[in-house]
């Protein structure tokens, strides 16, 4: 990951600049296409074709993507090579990520329609639940879903992984330290560092990992 706090919680509604009449963006890995973006009401970003899929997670405001209407919690799948644009109706901070098209496709989300992300995954009592989204040779993404009480074994990973809870509250370590986080609340796991969730509610949350 680039451009985050590693290994410390923080709050992407709050890395980017809110200026009035403008659209920022900021890339957030070198590895693939994972950017954050900032738009005031009543901007746009143009019609535009792209390639590969795109993935968007709204986590402030309200926007209008391909003319679906999407409030924060909300996500979105773009097909490759279907024109679209992006019309802020007030101030809006989203994620977006890019999924080439020739690699696999992304998994268990339908495309074109607004979906809220928390609700493509149930709880299951007494267990921590797995729903891949996408898989490239580059990233994982994956939504995860705990019972209260319930958590992951300590252990590491093979790349930055990125936090991003949809729902409740969970303690997460990071070698040795800990922090609660929720919901406006994400945190980046380093790479090959001892980390764990532990869901202090019913919890769930997206997961990103960065592949090296």
């Amino acid at each position: 990951m680039r451009n985050l706090a590693i290994g410390k919680k923080f709050c992407l509604t709050k890395e980017l600049p809110h200026v009035r009449h403008q659209t920022i963006s900021k890339r957030l890995s070198s590895k693939f296409d994972l950017s954050l973006f900032y738009m005031d009401e009543k901007t746009d970003i143009s019609t535009e074709l792209y390639f590969e899929y795109k993935f968007y997670l709204i986590l402030e405001g309200e926007v209008l993507i391909a003319k679906n209407r999407l409030k924060v919690g909300d996500s979105l799948v773009c097909l490759p090579m279907e024109p679209f644009c992006i019309e802020a109706i007030k101030e809006t901070i989203f994620l977006e990520i890019s999924i080439n098209l020739t690699e696999e496709k992304m998994k268990n989300l339908e495309k074109g329609r607004v979906i809220e992300l928390k609700n493509m995954i149930d709880y299951v009592d007494g267990a921590i639940s797995n729903l891949d989204i996408a898989s490239t040779k580059n990233m994982k993404m994956m939504l995860m879903s705990f019972d209260a009480n319930e958590g992951l074994k300590p252990h590491s990973a093979p790349g930055d992984a990125l936090v991003v809870p949809l729902e409740g509250r969970a303690k997460v370590m990071v070698g040795d330290e800990e922090f609660e986080i929720g919901e406006q609340e994400q945190i980046v796991f380093p790479k090959n560092i001892k980390h764990n969730v532990t869901a202090i509610t019913k919890f769930k949350m997206m997961l990103v990992l960065v592949i090296d």
